[in-house]
């Protein structure tokens, strides 16, 4: 009854703090009612305490971890100040205010944290009056100095006197508050001047600055100021001119020595000196690519090797415990023997004028040219220091390459690699073709160091491999690839042989190492497309199709097509020309029926173009879409189907005159009664002639599509990886074109068979209702003219081009001319 009466009692309280305004009784009464209802109805669970406090241990360790020890340490004295407070609703109060949280790690601000931080009771400070207190300052002898002597002092040796080892103390006098005693005692720790020497330093200093022509010096003086030109300070002796260039600023003298042979040595300073200066303003500078930063980096060791030597021939003059000889000449010789190196390595720093990804190209062309031109010289030092240098800039640019052909992946923000992602999300059919891309110079070679032009292209194939695969869901084990890399020590074994020039040791490691990393991918790609993708089915699938393997299903298909012409309006429906279609192949065990589409293009307008022109031009506008795979699609390119196609409809064509020549079969007896008439003289000796052109010409296109399809199985068969197969389907398609008369170059060719194709459909028209739009004699005149202009463009053509097929042909119709000649 208390726990309701108190539930009553805050329920009312509730309702008067959020209704806006005194509402009627009754409602207020509705609303209590429902108020209580739901609080009787709810039954909430306790918050787990241990759980809580698991969170906020989880929340400091996550402060500690990011470096907010601050936040940490202000919120743990807290919760165990909190913890020592006796609470029943403790956890649900923290759980309240986890729950309002919200990323206090990044949000928190440490300064207000601490703001509320309760003040620590300050600590009670000594004064000297406790101190006084304890031991007063008019105590006896407390003012006498002190003797730090141990009660051990008399059993030390006798030979030892006191002065030895008892040092005079400072008095105990000098620290009162006294004026005059804190003088005294800051006195004690000045350590005097010494004149004489400073005075010899700034008359050494005030003859350098005053240097002018003629100033007479001395050897060692002159060592000093190129070491601190070749140390890149700045000297009175040498300044930089225009350009960085290091020359004398002043002309001197030194005793016992030529002025032209001391002007002659300063010169050669000056010219290493600038020499130096190259080298020192590319590693001051700021590089992009991390094959000049590696480079950079390799530079900066043997400069400080450099310096460490100039250090070394300073500090020889400086010892006076070793007599050295100065001499400008051995100074010289000792540092250009150090230097030489160097030197070189300032002429391979490219032009700061070319972007980066050019500049780091340009630094491992000359690094392996420097390392294969010492190497003819015999300089095998040296060689293999810049050796070992190319090898340190080629690690950070193979890095990307190993990348590449593992993971098919490429790093995004590298510029330096010569393979290209053009597009992130093409069509899957074309991912081989446009995906990635060689970057290639103006002269056409790929955009990579000369020793690299070799394995270029293996490398992109490789990776584009890599990538097929993996777009095809084949995932391989990359781990024991990764650990492959440049074998440097077997190179520099190698090379270190006389016998064996180092462009071809190193063209050698790299071609292990792109094998290394190349293993079988291509190979795998290639099984994969043939036999899982089913690429020689759907070759087998597009010979039935297009090209007529099976030549009496093609023609049913043909002749069911010719039927719904011949009957008018209608015939050019899809759906029923595709049904036709699967009809006619539903038996061929590689034809995937579901994947045939048939459908009519849009042709000239009807009104302005005859019946049996339209008829003619129907055929050309007939075309047939096999779908397949988007694996198979980027090696049976758009481009090779457009050629099928092309060849399916000089088949169609073919059919379509058989199919005339066929349907006049049964009147040929009643023809043959009236054969002593001229009218049917003409229509036989037409169709005489036509009939044998079809079966020439049906006989010709039969021959090369089956040599070009059994010659497409062998080029697949050898290729060895998918350009190959891709080479393959392209020669595919141009004997294609070639040889079926298909080129843009032989369109009048192709007028000529298309005008002889026409009189088939006049013949008909003439056999049957004697409605052609030309007499016998003319149809029979137009067929000897087209014949010949045939003849003779494909014999032009093939003594041109010189191909047998054309050749071939040539004389295969030249049979016709000929007889029609005699009779």
């Amino acid at each position: 009854m208390a726990h309701a009466a108190k539930l009553n009692a805050l329920t009312d309280d509730l309702i008067s703090a959020v209704t806006p305004s005194t509402p009627h009784a009754r409602q207020i009464r509705h609303l209590r009612d429902s108020a209580l209802k739901t609080f009787k109805a709810q039954q909430h669970v306790r918050v787990n305490q241990f759980e809580i406090d698991a969170r906020l241990e989880g929340l400091l360790e996550k402060f500690y971890v990011l470096n907010n020890d601050h936040l940490a340490d202000a919120l743990k004295p807290r919760l165990d100040e909190l913890a020592a407070i006796p609470n029943n609703w403790r956890p649900e109060s923290l759980a309240l205010l986890l729950a309002l949280s919200d990323r206090p790690a990044e949000k928190t601000d440490i300064n207000k944290a601490l703001e509320i931080c309760p003040d620590e009771p300050a600590e009670q400070q000594l004064t000297w009056a406790e101190i006084i207190a304890d031991d007063p300052l008019d105590e006896e002898g407390i003012w006498n100095d002190v003797e730090y002597e141990s009660d051990y002092s008399e059993h030390r040796a006798h030979s030892l006197s006191d002065e030895s080892v008892a040092e005079p103390t400072t008095s105990t006098s000098a620290s009162s508050l006294g004026e005059q005693d804190v003088a005294t005692l800051a006195r004690a720790f000045i350590v005097p001047k010494d004149h004489e020497l400073l005075d010899q330093v700034k008359e050494l200093r005030n003859r350098m600055t005053s240097m002018h022509s003629g100033s007479e010096l001395t050897e060692l003086q002159v060592i000093r100021q190129v070491l601190l030109m070749l140390h890149g300070l700045p000297t009175d002796l040498f300044e930089a001119g225009p350009g960085g260039r290091i020359r004398t600023r002043h002309s001197c003298r030194i005793i016992n020595i030529a002025p032209s042979t001391i002007d002659h040595v300063l010169q050669d300073y000056a010219s290493l000196g600038s020499q130096i200066a190259i080298v020192r303003r590319f590693v001051a500078s700021s590089q992009q690519s991390v094959v000049l930063q590696s480079f950079q980096a390799a530079v900066q060791t043997r400069l400080s090797d450099f310096g460490r030597l100039l250090s070394n021939i300073e500090q020889n003059f400086l010892q006076q415990q070793t007599s050295a000889v100065v001499s400008l000449l051995h100074v010289y010789a000792e540092i250009d023997h150090v230097a030489r190196p160097l030197v070189r390595l300032g002429g391979l720093i490219p032009d700061d004028a070319a972007k980066h990804n050019v500049r780091a190209v340009q630094l491992l062309n000359n690094l392996f040219k420097q390392t294969c031109n010492l190497q003819l010289v015999g300089e095998d030092e040296e060689s293999s220091e810049v050796a070992d240098l190319l090898f340190k800039c080629l690690e950070p640019y193979l890095r990307p390459i190993r990348l590449w052909m593992i993971e098919g992946k490429l790093i995004a923000s590298n510029e330096l690699f010569f393979v290209r992602s053009d597009d992130e999300s093409p069509d899957r059919g074309s991912i081989w073709h446009s995906r990635f891309t060689l970057l290639r110079q103006a002269d056409g070679s790929v955009f990579a160091p000369d020793f690299m032009q070799g394995i270029a292209e293996r490398i992109f194939k490789a990776g584009k491999s890599v990538m097929f695969l993996e777009a095809l869901g084949h995932h391989r084990d990359i781990s024991e690839r990764s650990g492959h890399s440049l074998d440097v020590a077997r190179i520099m074994r190698a090379a270190s042989n006389g016998l064996l020039p180092f462009s071809e040791v190193f063209k050698q490691a790299l071609n292990n190492f792109t094998d290394a990393l190349e293993e079988s991918e291509t190979q795998i790609l290639h099984q994969t497309l043939m036999s899982q993708c089913g690429l020689q089915t759907t070759i087998s699938a597009v010979n039935h199709i297009y090209l007529g393997v099976h030549g009496s299903r093609f023609q049913d298909f043909a002749y069911a097509i010719f039927r719904r012409m011949d009957r008018g309006s209608g015939w050019d429906d899809r759906f029923l020309l595709t049904e036709l279609a699967q009809t006619a192949f539903e038996a061929t065990d590689a034809v995937m029926t579901d994947h045939i589409i048939v459908r009519v293009k849009p042709g000239a307008d009807q009104q302005t173009t005859s019946s049996h022109d339209r008829r003619v031009d129907m055929l050309g506008r007939i075309v047939v879409e096999y779908s397949i795979s988007w694996a198979l699609q980027n090696v049976l390119t758009k481009a090779t189907l457009a050629a099928c196609q092309n060849a399916f409809t000089i088949l169609l064509r073919l059919y379509r005159a058989q199919y005339l020549l066929n349907q006049q079969e049964w009147t040929l007896s009643i023809m043959a009664d009236r054969y002593k008439e001229q009218r049917v003289k003409e229509l036989l000796a037409l169709r005489q002639h036509l009939s044998w052109f079809a079966t020439t010409l049906k006989g010709y296109v039969c021959e090369v599509l089956s040599v070009v399809s059994k010659q497409l199985t062998t080029y697949l068969e050898a290729a060895a990886d998918v350009d190959g197969m891709i080479a393959a389907f392209d020669t595919f398609q141009l004997d294609l074109t070639s040889k079926l008369l298909q080129q843009d170059n032989l369109a009048p060719i192709q007028g000529s068979i298309l005008a002889i194709f026409e009189l088939y459909e006049n013949l008909a028209l003439e056999w049957r209702h004697a409605r052609s739009v030309l007499s016998v004699p003319s149809l029979l005149k137009e067929y000897n003219r087209q014949l010949s202009f045939l003849l003779a463009g494909l014999r032009s053509v093939s003594r041109i081009e010189g191909e047998p097929a054309w050749i071939m042909l040539s004389e295969r119709l030249s049979w016709g001319v000929m007889t029609a000649d005699r009779k």
